[in-house]
């Protein structure tokens, strides 16, 4: 009992798997090849994440690639932002020497207004005096002028002026002349350099904007790469996590592999006990019997003495010795040979062999609903289910880890073996059972499409195809 508690604890630790897998259910049926396949499972998500690790890797470098010939773009157009800044001090030194010039200018434009006024007021004078002596071509001049302007355009009709007021004229009009060039030239001196702003602050903001677009392709490949690292932390963390449930159930197959050698050494020396007991039981009957026999000897030998003319009391008196044995057989519990688990029941529907694309681990025996289900050999039952309710055909499964109603026997020898999918048990776990003895009733529980016995021979926890054990 003690051992077999031992190992159902055992059993039961391998239920404590990690989140990136999904446990098996009803642990206390689980064997080590269920085990090692639930490891195999775990190797392929390792190997799915290595791969996508694999593929993390390549589009972290094309966005690093990427990323570069961003930042080539970048330092370009800082170089070409630097050549700009350089035209930019330039320009903005031409601006501040024209606007020198214009100061300048304008000073230049002020006093010439000054002077021309001046020129004007003298010559209006000397018109005025002109007029008062009488010069009639002076006064028809002055009549048909429009304006100042336009009488120095009619200059010839007033050549009767002196020469100093022809001087004077000549001088007024130069002094217009120069007026609206230099009006003119910082006209234009004006426009150009607010156009040449213009262009500049044109090409600075142009270059901005494709600065900040660049910056902004950046950002986002920099966010692209954290992503591709972060996936890459989980995917390294769910390996860590499934390396670390192998090792988990690594140890638990341990655990079960040295449970059941204990089990199987506790059932070795219970038959051992047994089978002395047993030898003890016989040697006991046969030693009465012989004692008896004796006895009966030394009756009959006492008659002889009484009747010695009656010679068949003699013979009568041997057969009745012999007759008083009743020796009876006892069953081999020592055999280390396979009994077929259902008699009377010989029609296998699967066999051990791959099926389905997954590996069947031993007979199903069929058309025997309700039949006896016997020990195939002497052992101590190691694993009991008795849970499944669910006694009818179905296609998918219900209890016992697909194996519905179950019991597992140790034989002591590294050997065991299981009677699935039973409708009944009537033996329980720690109890020891003879080869042949009832273990329950063959059924349809777990995942079972009809009623059958499915019955397994494992070696050291692992299936092994019972067609080399049984002995029929």
């Amino acid at each position: 009992m003690k051992a077999a508690a031992v190992f159902l604890a055992m059993l039961c630790f391998t239920g404590m798997a990690s989140q990136t897998y999904t446990p098996v259910k009803h642990v206390e049926s689980a064997t080590i090849a269920e085990l090692e396949a639930q490891r195999e499972a775990n190797n392929k998500k390792i190997k799915q994440y290595e791969n996508e690790l694999a593929q993390f890797a390549a589009d972290k470098q094309a966005e690093r690639e990427y990323q570069a010939v961003l930042e080539e773009k970048i330092a370009v157009l800082q170089e070409n932002m630097q050549i700009l800044d350089t035209e930019l001090e330039g320009i903005k030194a031409n601006i501040s020497a024209l606007e020198t010039q214009i100061t300048e200018l304008k000073a230049v434009i002020a006093q010439q207004e000054i002077d021309i006024a001046e020129g004007l007021e003298t010559f209006k004078l000397r018109l005025r005096a002109m007029y008062v002596n009488g010069n009639d071509s002076l006064a028809s001049a002055l009549v048909g002028a429009t304006d100042f302007y336009d009488l120095l355009s009619k200059y010839e009709l007033i050549s009767c002026v002196a020469r100093h007021d022809d001087e004077l004229v000549n001088e007024l009009k130069a002094q217009l002349e120069s007026y609206n060039a230099n009006l003119s030239t910082l006209n234009t001196q004006m426009a150009q350099l607010e156009t040449e702003k213009a262009n500049a602050e044109a090409k600075r903001e142009e270059m901005e904007a494709s600065m900040a677009d660049l910056q902004e392709s950046i950002a986002q490949t920099q966010a692209e790469l954290e992503r591709l690292q972060a996936e890459e932390a989980n995917r390294n963390k769910s390996i860590s996590e499934l390396q670390a449930d192998n090792e988990r159930l690594e140890a638990a197959e341990e655990e079960i592999r040295e449970a059941i050698r204990r089990a199987e050494e506790e059932a070795r020396r219970k038959a051992e006990e047994e089978r002395k007991r047993k030898e003890a039981e016989e040697a006991a009957r046969k030693k009465k019997a012989e004692e008896e026999a004796k006895k009966q000897q030394e009756q009959q030998q006492q008659q002889q003495q009484q009747n010695s003319s009656n010679n068949t009391s003699d013979s009568s008196s041997n057969d009745s010795s012999n007759n008083t044995s009743d020796y009876t057989p006892q069953p081999d519990y020592s055999s280390t040979s396979f009994g077929w688990p259902c008699p009377g029941y010989y029609y296998i529907s699967s066999y051990y062999g791959w099926r389905w694309g997954k590996l069947h681990k031993g007979y199903d025996i069929a058309q025997n609903k309700g039949a006896t289900v016997a020990a195939s050999r002497a052992g101590t039952v190691i694993a009991v289910n008795t849970a499944c309710s669910h006694n009818y055909a179905k296609s998918s499964n219900c209890c016992g880890n697909g194996y519905g109603n179950y019991v597992i026997v140790s034989h002591g020898d590294g050997y065991s073996t299981m009677y699935a999918h039973m409708q009944s048990v009537n033996v329980s776990v720690g109890e020891y059972v003879s080869k042949g003895q009832g273990l329950g009733v063959v059924g349809c529980t777990g995942h079972s499409t009809g009623f059958h016995l499915h019955f397994e021979i494992r070696k050291n926890g692992t299936a092994v195809n019972p067609s080399g054990y049984l002995n029929y």
